[in-house]
């Protein structure tokens, strides 16, 4: 228990010096994607499709299948931004961007494959923010979902225009259908480094009878033949560091469920005894929140009457955040020390309910003693809670 509250105490320094002298630092996006918008590009030979790699820098095709490069003020039709025959849009960023086939019924276009060599291999157990923009081309007759980004700790060529199947590191969070033509949409996740990864890929990498396949139909006012690919243009690509998973939230509609309050799975019997009842006793909480729920409140009074029918016990009270909630603290003081504030709080019901604040024992882990440690929305649910010990 000692050693658990020196770890607490150094571990809420920490979290107070990176607030003051590092937050700041992380919040300037140390993008490890160098050209991340194909800016670094020589234009003056550009005229056509397939010409990515002859005149921008970094980047690589990760198949045989040739990438695309479009820019302002082209005299070719084909590669100029916003007007080109794949449809209409401006960049994201700066004045060029890429084009991402992810998705094609036309054995003539292939999909494509964009690689990158990051400026430093991702550090262990840093997490990350991975970050790209894409919009669907007004010609195109399909949109998918399945788009994502790959990390490797080697550089990976496939000799041939084949599909590159892939479990991805990072995609949008329903994964959705990319539909959006006539804006950019922004896919982004959060990775932690292993600290081998070296490389980025970003492309569609799953098997054409495993992704959503949905029929778009030709905006009004495009003129041109709709073509059999979910053809999507491609820019503003970043991987930095982070302290918590609200610095990577690509839109409102994208952040982490902040509703989810589990409901435990524990069964009471009869055969229990009251400190048995309480030692399995819960009360949980949606992301952030410190504020019991009204099943919350409904277990303190269920306590109660236990602590009323047992006079001499105490009730040691432990707050319990979890590990995103502790990483949120470290960049907002409002939610620091969070299982400590849950505590306090549901200590003070007890007195609502009839218990002196003698009986009652505040106590706080944070995220260092979690009841699951998966990496589901479930399981990160369960460890959002205050849980009691009977004190003799």
């Amino acid at each position: 228990m000692n050693n658990m509250i020196t770890t607490m105490k150094l571990r809420t320094l920490c979290a107070a010096m990176a607030t003051l002298f590092g937050a700041a630092l992380i919040a300037q996006e140390d993008n490890l994607v160098p050209n991340s918008s194909f800016e670094n590009s020589n234009l003056k030979k550009l005229k056509s499709y397939g010409q990515l790699e002859e005149f921008s820098e970094n980047w690589f095709g990760g198949t045989e299948t040739l990438l695309d490069l479009f820019a302002e003020g082209m005299k070719s039709e084909k590669v100029n931004i916003p007007n080109n025959l794949y449809g209409k849009q401006e960049a994201s960023e700066g004045v060029c961007y890429a084009g991402l086939r992810a998705y094609s019924k036309d054995t003539r276009l292939s999909r494509n494959y964009y690689e990158v060599e990051l400026t430093s291999a991702l550090e262990k157990n840093q997490m990350y923010c991975v970050s790209f923009d894409v919009s669907l081309s007004d010609l195109s007759r399909y949109a998918v979902n399945g788009i994502g980004a790959v990390l490797s700790d080697r550089k990976v060529e496939q000799g041939n225009t084949g599909l590159m199947v892939r479990d991805m590191d990072v995609k949008h969070l329903g994964n959705k259908v990319m539909s959006l033509y006539d804006g950019w949409e922004t896919i982004c996740g959060t990775t932690i480094g292993t600290g081998e990864e070296e490389y980025l890929m970003i492309g569609g990498f799953e098997k054409d009878n495993e992704m959503t396949v949905e029929k778009i139909k030709r905006p009004s006012g495009v003129s041109g033949a709709q073509l059999n690919h979910a053809y999507y243009y491609l820019d503003n690509v970043k991987v930095f560091p982070i302290s918590a998973k609200s610095q990577c939230a690509c839109t409102r509609a994208d952040e982490q469920r902040t509703d989810l309050v589990y409901g435990s799975s524990v069964v009471l019997n009869e055969s229990m005894s009251a400190e048995e009842i309480i030692g399995v006793s819960a009360v949980y909480y949606p992301f952030l929140k410190r504020n019991p729920t009204g099943t919350g409140q409904a277990t303190i009074s269920q306590l109660a009457e236990m602590l009323k029918a047992n006079p001499s016990w105490k009730l040691r009270v432990i707050g319990h955040a979890d590990e995103d909630e502790f990483n949120e603290g470290k960049i907002n003081p409002r939610y620091r020390e969070l299982g400590a504030k849950r505590a306090a709080i549901v200590a003070t019901k007890f007195g609502d309910f009839g218990i002196d604040a003698s009986r009652l024992v505040e106590d706080s882990r944070e995220d260092l003693d979690p009841a699951s440690t998966r990496d589901t929305d479930i399981s990160r649910a369960q460890n959002r809670r205050v849980t009691f010990e009977i004190i003799r």
